[in-house]
């Protein structure tokens, strides 16, 4: 339980909430706690906590306690039988921790039930506000409660679309209501307590556009809205419903014969009106607001216009800059001018071009941008189809030009292109996260869509084996895997049979050479095993596997050979590209029963260590591997 070790770290705080008697310890620089015991002499400090731990040991009567045993004997209402659950739900709240228990949980589970029943189209909000994160949130559809939930383990607020989205309306009233008035509408709607008011939600009615009636200082969200819900916090308070039907309900006939007249103004969402605007392309800027001098060209060749075309036309070639000059005119002066004035604009623009051949170095870097690296031969022939005599000579001054302006990289005899970052301003589908349990790692990181997991082994110490152990957890979980076996002669169809596997758990293929694989769209897929041509290139195949992972997203479990001392070929380089890298070593590599994955990388652990160990055993008789905790939970469960 993660939100458990995080809850036992504030121990600390725990004491100083409770003036627990103690005393830091300055020989130890304050990294030391003394405190009195629990279960000892009352009148002494014989207890002490490390701050590098989160349990107080006692050295008068050997006895150690935590935060759970301090709240146990220090809260009133808690008792022997108060269970371990209670009391951490207790602590999160009194400290006011930020993580989600296993209560938390079930109790969101049930709300997310009634959400998804109900219709509701979230948006994630950003943390503690009331601003959506997406950019174009009102065009995207987020019905699935596993994304909701992970928004809210990341610690994000969010909203509830009104209008058609969800099929509701919502009535913002800027005042907290009475008991009379919670008592009058209980039972009819779905009622939330907001920071300085209440929502009242109905079922959507396209009577009622989003706006504002100031007098009753009432907002009502309509289509094109949406309002923060729970378990949202703004200013550090949980938004929560006063009442909750099975349903939700149409508003009641006396309240819209009372509201409808109050609206006098129907308002547009800003945007609705600038998808508006783009799509009939009937507007004009106002020069009010952009700093432009309008109509006041003189003649076909205005010296202003032709120095902003020269502007451009450093960038741009000339059909672009083209473009450019006439959207300007279009939109920005009162009265555009003519399409043959645009275009005498132009050629007069040309006439100062720095550089003359342009459009060879257009089509130079437009080739380049495709095949990403050719030598100067090479770029002629594709060009202008010779490498001999004028036109060699415009090749190598449109190659000149490019390398001086930073378009084009030379390399040696060859010429690359220099890529142009694709900015990109959204975050919630960046680093989507996975939607199935990772085996054998689903409690020590957070994995993605995307993501390259490398699993070391020595040659001939069960790469296999684990490998269709991974394939058999996931069919489990009905999901088909692809696996990929580069090992000729492998027994993986044998083993994957004793595992219970049966023909359709999952797709298969055997390739011999590792850098012709295309994975497979939104995959997940199990590499038995990688095996370079030269292990000095090890890194670059991981790379090609990364590059992979980010056209196609999917999931890419890759098994490498380690060394006979059970460390990495390519130390260094193999743990560049993927985002979690682990070793599975023998405890004795004569009987291969035990044995344990050593984790090396995680690029987003769940617990706060940096190398990590998860001990395991492999079952001769059945062929499974399980982890030794999997193992203790289950032979528990038995005796229960």
């Amino acid at each position: 339980m993660q939100y458990k070790e995080e809850i036992l770290r504030h121990i600390r705080e725990y004491l100083e909430l409770k003036d627990y008697p103690k005393k830091m310890n300055k020989k130890f620089k304050n990294k030391l706690v003394n405190l009195k015991c629990l279960y000892c002499n009352p009148d002494k400090l014989t207890a002490s906590i490390i701050s590098t731990r989160h349990v107080a040991n006692c050295l008068a009567c050997n006895k150690s306690f935590n935060i759970i045993d301090l709240a146990r004997n220090l809260e009133t209402n808690f008792n022997d039988k108060t269970s371990e659950e209670e009391i951490l739900n207790y602590l999160k709240d009194v400290l006011k921790i930020k993580v989600m228990t296993k209560t938390d949980e079930e109790d969101l589970d049930k709300f997310f039930d009634k959400y998804m029943k109900w219709g509701f189209d979230l948006v994630p909000i950003v943390a503690n506000e009331k601003f959506p994160i997406e950019k174009d949130w009102t065009n995207k559809e987020h019905k699935d409660k596993t994304e909701w939930l992970e928004w809210i383990k990341n610690g994000l607020n969010i909203g509830v679309k009104t209008g058609k989205k969800s099929d509701i309306m919502i009535i913002d009233v800027d005042q907290k209501p009475t008991p009379k008035e919670i008592d009058s509408i209980k039972g009819n709607c779905l009622v939330q307590e907001s920071t300085n008011g209440f929502h009242l939600i109905y079922k959507y009615d396209k009577d009622f556009p989003k706006t504002r009636v100031d007098e009753l200082k009432v907002d009502i969200e309509a289509e094109g809205g949406q309002v923060v819900i729970y378990p949202s916090t703004i200013n550090n308070v949980q938004r929560k419903f006063i009442n909750i039907p099975d349903e939700i309900t149409e508003m009641p006939k006396e309240l819209k014969a009372f509201l409808l007249p109050k609206i006098t103004v129907t308002c547009k969402t800003d945007s609705e009106k600038l998808r508006e605007d783009i799509e009939t392309e009937d507007f004009k800027i106002d020069p009010k607001k952009f700093a432009l001098k309008n109509n006041q060209l003189e003649g076909n060749c205005n010296t202003e216009f032709i120095k902003l075309g020269g502007i451009l036309r450093k960038q741009l070639n000339s059909v672009q800059t083209g473009n450019v000059l006439n959207i300007l005119n279009r939109h920005m002066l009162e009265t555009p001018m003519q399409q043959r004035a645009i275009n005498a604009m132009i050629r007069e623009v040309d006439k100062y071009s720095q550089f003359d051949e342009r459009e060879l170095a257009h089509k130079v870097l437009e080739y380049l941008k495709d095949v990403e690296e050719a030598n100067r031969t090479e770029i002629a022939m594709a060009i202008v189809n010779t490498n001999r005599g004028e036109d060699k000579k415009r090749i190598d001054k449109a190659l000149t030009y490019l390398v001086k302006e930073g378009n084009i990289l030379k390399k040696g005899r060859s010429y690359g292109i220099i890529q142009k970052a694709n900015w990109k301003t959204n975050l919630i589908n960046i680093g989507t996260p996975i939607d199935f349990k990772m085996p054998y790692f689903y409690n020590i990181m957070d994995f993605n869509f995307g993501d390259l997991l490398l699993i070391g082994s020595r040659n001939a110490t069960g790469k296999t084996h684990i490998s269709m152990n991974i394939i058999k957890q996931l069919a489990e979980q009905k999901l088909q895997p692809y696996y990929l076996s580069l090992e000729s002669g492998s027994r993986w169809a044998k083993i994957g049979l004793q595992l219970g596997l049966k023909e359709g758990d999952f797709k298969w293929d055997e390739l011999a050479d590792s850098t012709i694989i295309e994975l497979e769209k939104d995959a997940i897929t199990v590499i038995d095993w990688l095996c370079p041509n030269n292990y000095a290139e090890t890194d670059k195949l991981i790379k090609y596997f990364t590059k992979q992972l980010q056209k196609n997203r999917g999931v890419a479990i890759v098994f490498v050979q380690l060394r006979d001392n059970n460390e990495w070929l390519a130390k260094d380089l193999i743990k560049q590209f993927p985002s979690f890298a682990c070793r599975y070593v023998y405890d004795n590599e004569g009987d291969g029963e035990y044995g344990k994955f050593i984790i090396d990388k995680m690029r987003e652990p769940k617990i706060r260590v940096k190398h990590y160990e998860i001990p395991c055993r492999y079952d001769w008789v059945t062929k499974e591997l399980k982890m030794q905790e999997e193992i203790e939970n289950e032979k528990a469960h038995k005796k229960d």
